[in-house]
């Protein structure tokens, strides 16, 4: 990012993903493969054109998916940081789903152009994984 920062820094947050990258990046690979697990058999056979269109929608379900759970992780991290309240896993679960379903858009938004590599590689890893459930057919 220009100067070092990361997203979080244009809005004041503390930066929770620059100190924990990995519990993030890896947060969102779980659900993309989740997500490209079940509709591999789909995404095998379909045309280029509709692969394009269904890795846009597997990108659209993976931050659905990933949001809620990143806003709770975010939660966590902030408690580390500070303190645990008795409360604690009941205000992780309910602002953290909320906060991450609003704030996870923007997250998208801010990450041009990082998402269009992550788009390019969804597509390669989604194609490259359908040949699995359905291999070339050798003309005989």
């Amino acid at each position: 990012m220009p100067q070092g920062y990361v997203f979080g820094h244009l809005t004041g947050m503390p930066l929770y993903h620059w100190q924990h990258p990995l519990s993030y990046i890896l947060l969102t690979c779980f659900c993309y493969g989740l997500i490209a697990a079940v509709l591999a058999r789909h995404f095998a056979g379909l045309s280029r054109r509709s692969r394009v269109l269904w890795t846009g929608i597997t990108a659209l379900l993976t931050v659905v998916a990933s949001s809620p759970m990143g806003g709770m992780l975010w939660h966590y991290h902030d408690m580390q940081a500070g303190y645990f309240p008795s409360f604690w896993r009941s205000r992780m679960v309910e602002y953290g789903v909320s906060w991450g379903l609003a704030a996870g858009w923007a997250i998208v938004g801010l990450s041009v152009p990082y998402n269009v590599l992550g788009l390019l590689v969804c597509y390669w890893l989604t194609s490259w994984g359908s040949r699995w459930f359905h291999p070339p057919q050798s003309v005989v």
